[in-house]
């Protein structure tokens, strides 16, 4: 009986001891403060129009002017802004030249 009274009493030290650190996550935590949006930079046009521009100006880079012809086109019906716009009217122009060059 002495044994298990010394026991229990061990016991409800122990955990007397440890219920400091057990009650402080019981306790209430300041709130955080939540994360801040982080600041993306996005281009403004239309990523139809911007792939179509690509691959137009890789086809002129490889040679193949008819298909960068028609990748202009379709980057131009695509495009909604009128800065785009004016960049494809000036490439299909100069793509027109160099095929009536080849011509």
């Amino acid at each position: 009986m002495k044994r298990l009274t010394a026991l229990l009493t061990t016991l409800t030290v122990m955990l007397m001891l440890e219920g400091c650190a057990m009650f402080e996550a019981l306790k209430a935590r300041p709130e955080q403060p939540a994360p801040r949006p982080s600041e993306v930079v996005v281009a403004p046009y239309n990523g139809n129009a911007l792939h179509n521009f690509y691959m137009g100006r890789q086809y002129v880079a490889e040679g193949r002017y008819e298909l960068a012809r028609e990748h202009y086109l379709l980057a131009l019906a695509s495009a909604r802004e009128e800065t785009m716009r004016d960049a494809l009217v000036a490439e299909l122009q100069s793509v027109d030249r160099l095929i009536k060059t080849l011509r």
